[in-house]
């Protein structure tokens, strides 16, 4: 099994892979995953689960557990290991409204469509993504989770005049930032509001979500620097993205032609 942590999220550690029996017993750390390929059988205390292909877990510090393959068949599983200091800090966002001492009494869940968006975030982190991009799927992921599956559920408080203001110093922000690795937290601190209000209120206000917005704005910069002469590395360099084919990506679905194009049209051979 393949085990990593993805740049800047050190208090995440990522597995993948195929096993046949695990033990964990995880102090000040929440164990989250799904099984795939074939069933396992999992023991907690005096509890005894069957984890079915598809399913998702959630194990909470509470103790110790383990698990076993059934039938001598190897599972496969993708997994994520947040430590509760990280987790406690997501929980402390004031407008979530969850609990620091989170708690999944049923820790293995039958939901197709939470299974799959965990599997396709995990996924994402084996790519190439923009720290932004990495925080907001992990906080969104986890406040559908929780809200899903643990003992409390967020409030939502709605705050008009707040959230026009959180709004503008987001834009503003990542406006003038474009070139920079910007992180969730760092962006929710610029504007004044948490994690997980900032990722609905932008979602709800633009219809994208931060990291998309964080895209937009870097078009944006990149097109000012190919008016101005600069050759599409260069463009792509300076405003962050990771190389000119990540580039030449976003800014033909953005704009539907290429960067090269978009030069030679303002005259710049």
């Amino acid at each position: 099994m393949r085990l990593w942590r993805p740049p800047d999220q050190e208090r995440l550690l990522l597995m993948s892979g195929r096993t046949v029996r695990y033990a964990v017993d995880p102090r000040g750390e929440y164990v989250i995953g799904v099984v795939a390929g074939a069933p396992m059988r999992a023991r907690r205390g005096r509890e005894r689960r069957l984890v079915r292909p598809g399913d998702l877990v959630a194990w909470d510090p509470s103790q110790p557990h383990d698990g076993a393959a059934e039938d001598d068949r190897p599972w496969r599983a993708r997994l994520v290991v947040v430590e509760t200091a990280h987790l406690a800090a997501l929980a402390g966002d004031e407008d979530t409204g969850l609990p620091a001492g989170l708690a999944f009494p049923e820790p293995v869940i039958s939901d197709a469509a939470l299974a799959g968006e965990f599997v396709r975030w995990h996924a994402a982190l084996e790519r190439s993504t923009t720290r932004l991009e990495r925080d907001e799927h992990l906080a969104a992921w986890l406040t559908r989770l929780i809200a899903h599956s643990s003992a409390r559920r967020p409030v939502p408080r709605p705050r008009l005049e707040r959230d026009d203001r959180a709004l503008r110093l987001t834009r503003e922000y990542l406006a003038e930032r474009a070139g920079h690795n910007v992180g969730l937290e760092e962006l929710a601190a610029a504007a004044g509001v948490g994690r997980f209000r900032l990722i609905r209120l932008v979602r709800d206000r633009t219809g994208l979500a931060p990291h998309a917005l964080q895209i937009g704005y870097r078009v944006r910069a990149a097109r000012r620097l190919l008016e101005a002469g600069r050759t599409v590395a260069e463009a792509a360099v300076e405003t962050g993205f990771a190389d000119q084919s990540h580039l030449h990506r976003h800014f033909h679905r953005v704009l539907g032609i290429t960067p090269g194009d978009y030069r030679r049209r303002f005259g710049r051979p």
